[in-house]
């Protein structure tokens, strides 16, 4: 009797899990076609011919040792990433010719932690500032390549494994090209001063537009910030200034968030994960894993489906962030509904259809708010200084600056509102409400605040 019921326990354990197995094999049975949106994202082509005149390929190899060709390092570099993404035999490694790059803590301002950066760099002794440029001559040789390439285009691989471009290096010759800008500028040498920086500043408007790469585009986002401040500090210092607010003004028509838009970055972030679900299926068939590994992935996952599935999933991303910021803020709280919905049924993590590729998208895929909202904040900051270079130059008297605000709010809005930026008359402060925290605002803070002098805009 009793093993009666023990076979017959075994035997209904056995049919319910068998019946459970079936479920998902007959749920998983039939793929998908590839869509041809997705096919063309997978189908990722390094460009046939990669002109020198990049000035992209000269930012892989800022590092060159001295004596050392920068752009020739650079093309090495690229060729290497784009072997490994082939998934070629890399046959062909070189000696390295590059240093590593250390900074010490005083070179430049540290933007978050200094109430001041242009009074940082005018207070320091000459001395010291000609150490700091002389032991950065090379880099600034290797800068000024950049600098004057005719193209910026980045290219690499959509693949996890990618080389990460030395941003950090860049941004630090940039910083040094921008005290030196602002020694000119204190010396007396304003016309001289201003184009040095309005050479920096113009470059951080070319590396936003063109940035792919979402680090890229945060990295670019933090040079156009730090751009805005030091020309604001200039003005708040040297208020004899206004002969170059002609230049300021060029600069500062020179953004566009239609052709800065996130959304480029992020479009190259869905090739990534759709990458890596491309190699997910090719891994399952590795001699390392085990048959049973190989056999259970393939039977619980559709190869197309998957793919289909992991391009709607980022696409929310790039879509939102084409939204104005007004449409952001009410959108972004639609997301999880959206992406509830491509999962379809499930019950605590586990789906009944692609349940292997929804739990990935599910648990490994971050969100990318704070990096859309840092993005409009710059675009903030922007305006908001923009609103102050137009009251500087029509030299609008302090009484007039309410009605002047509201007039440059069809150019220059708020952009999660749309509204006119904030007018503090006790403090003569124009003022703007920022939503993520920035190393390059002084203690991070989200209340960016532009003191509007009563020197420049004279009460009449």
């Amino acid at each position: 009797m009793l093993k009666r019921i023990i076979l017959r326990s075994l035997l209904g354990i056995i049919f319910v899990v068998t019946s459970i197995v079936l479920i998902f094999v007959v749920a998983n049975w039939q793929d998908q076609a590839l869509r041809p949106e997705v096919q063309a994202s997978l189908d990722w082509k390094a460009p046939q011919h990669i002109e020198d005149d990049n000035g992209y390929l000269i930012l892989l190899g800022i590092n060159a040792k001295n004596g050392f060709d920068p752009l020739s390092v650079g093309k090495r570099k690229l060729e290497l990433d784009l072997i490994r993404y082939e998934r070629e035999p890399n046959s062909s490694e070189y000696e390295s010719e590059e240093e590593s790059f250390k900074k010490s803590d005083d070179e430049v301002c540290e933007y978050a932690k200094t109430v001041n950066c242009v009074d940082f760099y005018i207070s320091r002794s000459l001395g010291r500032e000609q150490e700091i440029i002389e032991s950065r001559r090379v880099l600034s040789e290797h800068l000024n390549l950049i600098l004057t390439s005719k193209d910026f285009t980045e290219i690499a691989p959509p693949f996890i494994a990618a080389s990460i471009p030395p941003y950090s290096t860049m941004v630090h010759a940039m910083e040094i090209e921008r005290m030196r800008a602002i020694r000119l500028i204190a010396n007396g040498q304003s016309e001289q001063g201003m184009a040095a920086l309005m050479k920096i500043a113009t470059f951080s408007q070319r590396w936003l537009e063109n940035s792919t790469f979402l680090i890229s585009h945060m990295i670019a986002l933090s040079a156009v910030q730090r751009d805005i401040r030091i020309v604001d500090e200039l003005l708040q210092r040297f208020p004899n200034l206004n002969n170059q607010y002609a230049a300021i003004k060029t600069w500062l028509e020179g953004f566009s968030e239609k052709k800065m838009s996130i959304s480029r970055a992020l479009n190259f972030e869905s090739r990534i994960s759709l990458r890596i679900m491309h190699d997910l299926r090719l891994e399952s068939g590795d001699p390392q894993n085990s048959w049973w590994q190989g056999f259970m992935f393939n039977l619980l996952n559709r190869p197309n489906a998957s793919l289909n599935l992991a391009y709607d999933w980022q696409q929310v991303w790039p879509t939102l962030a084409d939204q104005s910021g007004r449409d952001y803020l009410v959108k972004k709280n639609e997301v999880k509904a959206k992406q509830d919905a491509l999962l379809g049924f499930g019950f605590s993590k586990i789906y009944l259809r692609d349940p292997i590729t929804k739990v990935l998208l599910d648990v490994s895929t971050p969100g990318y708010e704070a990096y859309i909202e840092k993005h409009i904040d710059t675009f903030a900051q922007i305006h908001l200084f923009a609103t102050k270079m137009e009251l500087l130059v029509g030299k609008v008297p302090l009484s007039a600056i309410p009605q002047a605000v509201q007039d440059l709010a069809k150019r220059y809005p708020n952009p999660y509102d749309g509204k006119p930026v904030g007018w503090d008359v006790k403090k003569n402060q124009l003022f703007i409400q920022l939503l993520q925290e920035s190393n390059q605002r002084y203690q991070k803070s989200k209340d960016l605040r532009l003191d509007v002098l009563s020197g420049a805009a004279v009460e009449t």
